[in-house]
């Protein structure tokens, strides 16, 4: 986390450090504006949130007031699951000795950010799996508790019909979504953890990112033609896990500096 958040913690949380492993370092995040504390973690809106407000407000403003309110009202509700998906990913990671410095919201979704991760597979597939495992969670209750209200949750829809439909749904697409094998989301992570328990985390870094290139190219090329936020997910997955690739080949020398540990998107 940027600015007084990071360097205040940076005293005592060098020594736990040296007890970590790299992730994917992410410069940029320090345009942010905090809203506010959820179990002592700090989140931040990064300054392109605005920017999603702008176009989601642009776009419904030709359907008039209601439909603004509406559209304003959803980025709400999607990014409220968001924090709870990335809440679970922290305390997960705080209970396995990480420093929590707090989360980012995207337009793309949400980023945890720590000082450290345990060096353990088993700690980041835990970490990593608690996140989708959430959100699917979420997503059977709210669709258990529709049915029995007798709202209607079949077909599945998310920008119409009921409330408790459209968020059952989103919380089952944002839990599936993210245990794709792709670094640096969710699935990327618990495939490198499970990886790693025959290999170094260099070699199952470098074959998560294979895979992980397989996975952004395919969003990228179906997103060309069906959805642009998939395409840009798909650079996202690009990007990261290129970034993962290069952190596992070249670590920090001073381990101080924070790492980020996932970007879970929202599609």
């Amino acid at each position: 986390m940027p600015g007084e958040d990071q360097t205040a913690r940076r005293g005592g949380a060098g020594r736990r450090s040296r007890q970590g492993s790299p992730h994917t370092p992410v410069a940029g995040y320090g345009h942010s504006l905090p809203i506010g504390r959820l179990v002592g973690i700090p989140i931040r809106l990064h300054w392109t949130f605005f920017l999603l407000i702008v176009l989601v407000a642009a776009v419904d403003w030709s359907a008039g007031e209601h439909a603004v309110v509406s559209g304003l009202a959803w980025i709400v509700a999607l990014f409220t699951s968001v924090v709870i998906h990335e809440i679970a990913h922290c305390i997960v990671a705080r209970r396995r000795g990480a420093h929590v410095l707090g989360i980012v919201l995207f337009p793309l979704g949400g980023l945890s950010q720590l000082e450290t991760m345990p060096k353990a597979p088993g700690d980041e597939l835990a970490v990593a799996i608690i996140g989708p495992l959430t959100s699917l969670a979420i997503g059977i209750l709210l669709l258990a508790a529709g049915a029995v209200v007798g709202a209607h949750v079949w077909p599945p829809t998310l920008f119409v019909g009921s409330w408790w439909a459209r968020l059952s749904w989103l919380n089952l697409l944002l839990g599936a979504f993210n245990l794709l094998p792709a670094l640096p989301m969710d699935g990327g992570r618990v495939l490198r953890a499970t990886l790693e328990r025959g290999r170094s985390h260099l070699e199952a870094t470098i074959l998560a990112g294979r895979i992980a290139r397989y996975v952004g190219v395919a969003m990228v090329v179906i997103g060309f033609f069906y959805d642009v936020w998939l395409m840009l997910i798909g650079f996202f997955v690009l990007l990261g896990a290129r970034a993962e690739e290069e952190a596992a080949r070249h670590p920090p020398r001073s381990e101080s500096h924070p790492a980020d540990h996932d970007g879970d998107a929202i599609g």
